[in-house]
């Protein structure tokens, strides 16, 4: 089998954060990469000129941009080894204070995006899997697909959906040598709380008030890394520990977070907008 690093990966998302971070440990260990983003100066900012890289502008919200990016991907090399589904967006608050078109926009990018750009791309991933022995796809979710907790219940719903998705899709390709992770990661210094709210940074000048607090991106962008070397399929928790959010899923704890939460509402709603206030002033 060939190693992972002389494969062609895309990864959605690539102009900051995480995304950023995974574009340039990939390419450290040779791999061809192609990513994307909405906002081309950010991602001429992010990738630069950088060998081994091809940088494509799409919002992988919008149908039309997905087979464009997958396209362009064909266009440049030819084959795909593996896809990370990176790209996503988060939004504070309590459901009765979000605008429809912010819930319809999360959906889109976090749950369709993810499961729409599978579905053009396995094609090519099990022509891969046919001449390599395996291909990749790699979903960063988050613990909150385990534990939805307000005010993140929309980000969260779409984060459960992703790893339903993924236990399904793992159960139809996993035999033909498609390998399906998902890598789910605590709070991340990242800039997608402000982005969601409708303030992405316009360069990393920008960023550095609008970052949540959060671990390393790189440590998230390692584990992705680890997967496209797995031999099976991964669910990864970053950091380890709070995997513990998967005792969300049994009951008797679901029960006691759904009385003690539901009387919080009001001091959610607080502790949610100051923080979109910090982040997008």
């Amino acid at each position: 089998m060939p190693s992972p690093w002389s494969r062609v990966v895309l990864v959605t998302g690539g102009s900051a954060g995480i995304g950023r971070a995974t574009v340039s440990r990939l390419v450290r260990e040779g791999a061809l990469v192609v990513t994307c983003a909405r906002h081309g100066e950010r991602l001429d900012e992010a990738i630069g000129d950088v060998p081994g890289v091809t940088g494509v502008v799409a919002d992988v919200a919008h149908a039309d941009d997905r087979a464009m990016l997958v396209d362009r991907v064909l266009d440049r090399h030819g084959r795909l080894d593996a896809v990370v589904h990176n790209a996503g967006l988060g939004w504070a608050g309590l459901l009765e204070d979000m605008p429809g078109e912010v819930v319809e926009g999360i959906v889109a990018l976090n749950l369709t995006g993810v499961i729409e750009l599978t579905r053009l791309t396995l094609p090519h991933l099990l022509t891969a899997a046919e001449r390599t022995g395996r291909a990749d796809v790699v979903a960063v979710s988050s613990v909150a697909a385990w534990s939805q907790i307000p005010p993140l219940t929309v980000y969260s719903a779409t984060k459960a959906g992703v790893h339903g998705f993924v236990k399904g899709l793992r159960r139809e390709v996993t035999a033909r040598g498609v390998r399906v992770h998902t890598v789910n990661p605590f709070f991340v210094e990242t800039e997608w709380l402000a982005r969601g709210h409708g303030h992405p940074p316009l360069s990393d000048a920008d960023a550095r008030g609008r970052l949540s607090r959060g671990i390393d991106p790189a440590r998230v962008a390692e584990q992705i890394t680890r997967c496209l070397d797995a031999r099976g399929g991964r669910t990864v928790a970053v950091p380890r520990w709070s995997g513990l959010a998967r005792l969300g899923e049994l009951p008797p704890v679901g029960r006691t977070l759904d009385r003690v939460l539901s009387t919080r509402a009001d001091g959610i709603r607080r502790l949610a907008a100051r923080a979109v206030e910090r982040r997008t002033r």
